[in-house]
């Protein structure tokens, strides 16, 4: 008789319905996937954006970004986004290709000069062309991170015009618009997997490769290759996504806090990439490595006439628009 009473009083305190059961923890919290680890610009920006989230909703909801890819394999996270397992997540662009084929252009060589430039336009209409493809295939557009600038390195010399090119047995990866666009430039492309290319470069088997300045640090290629030419053969973007099923969880004035939340982040983002690409070229030139610049881009272009032509040609009208945003851009570059 003491135990029911004793439960009943439990029951009609006045903070007893502020329990949650486990079910109903798990519910509030919003989860994000990266692949990076904590201290990486990408988790940094992300966090913001899932303190901002907790802001919105005056703690109703909560987010929580998971590193290093520990929430799913890379393979299963637009599966688990689109069927609403991952409530949000910051992905490559080229990962949803074969669902919005015009995102597949953002990967295209030699299409931005810089990426101030690229997101000029991501920020404007051609964003505005990709969140609507998105939309389609259940995920939310939040914001344009910065996938980073790849550019050419070799063992003895830059690669400052489309001439140097010629003849060069460059790294590239096994895709065809990085096969073609070597090919163009008359080098002789070479699918290596990554981790076979540092001994390539010390045996002289390749005479250089391609990557972002950070990958190039990090994985000592300076050390045999130290000249590093900025070609921006790829200025690509990430993006900061969320499920449908998570942003139907904001009411509508909510889900415009959450766009605004997600554009800050991605701003964050980008300067906070761009700091650590500072930081790593200064450190490299303390090592000897030696900065070139790339200064033949009209011609280029023209080289890439045939990797672009298809494009024109594409069978979806949005690839088609896109296309003729950049290139216009670049006309009045």
């Amino acid at each position: 008789m003491l135990r029911r009473t004793a439960l009943r009083s439990l029951a009609l305190a006045p903070w007893a319905t502020q329990i949650s059961t486990p079910a109903q923890a798990a519910e509030s919290v919003l989860h994000g996937w990266s692949v990076h680890p904590n201290d990486y610009p990408v988790n940094q920006a992300m966090q913001q954006f899932a303190d901002a989230l907790a802001q919105i909703t005056g703690r109703k909801l909560s987010a929580q970004v998971h590193p290093s890819g520990e929430l799913a394999p890379q393979g299963e996270v637009l599966t688990r986004l689109t069927n609403g397992q991952i409530d949000f997540a910051e992905i490559g662009v080229l990962g949803y290709g074969d669902k919005v084929p015009a995102l597949q252009l953002l990967g295209v060589p030699f299409l931005f000069k810089e990426s101030a430039e690229m997101f000029k336009l991501l920020d404007g209409r051609l964003g505005q062309l990709m969140a609507d493809e998105l939309k389609k295939v259940g995920v939310i557009l939040l914001g344009w991170y910065d996938g980073g600038t790849r550019n050419f390195y070799h063992r003895s010399k830059a690669l400052s015009t489309a001439n140097d090119f010629k003849g060069e047995r460059l790294r590239i990866g096994n895709t065809p618009s990085q096969i073609a666009m070597v090919s163009a430039l008359g080098g002789k492309p070479v699918s290596l997997a990554f981790k076979d290319v540092l001994g390539a470069l010390e045996f002289g088997q390749i005479d250089g490769a391609e990557n972002n300045l950070p990958a190039y640090e990090s994985v000592g290629h300076y050390k045999i290759a130290p000249h590093y030419t900025f070609t921006r053969h790829v200025v690509s973007p990430e993006v900061l996504i969320m499920s449908q099923q998570a942003w139907q969880r904001f009411s509508a004035s909510e889900q415009e806090q959450v766009l605004k939340a997600g554009q800050t982040s991605a701003k964050l983002m980008r300067q906070l990439w761009a700091q650590r690409v500072a930081d790593t070229q200064t450190r490299l030139a303390k090592q000897g490595v030696q900065f070139h610049l790339y200064g033949d881009h009209g011609s280029i272009l023209r080289r890439m006439k045939p990797i672009y032509d298809p494009l024109w040609h594409s069978t979806d009208p949005v690839t088609r628009e896109a296309l003729g945003l950049i290139l216009s851009q670049q006309g009045a570059g």
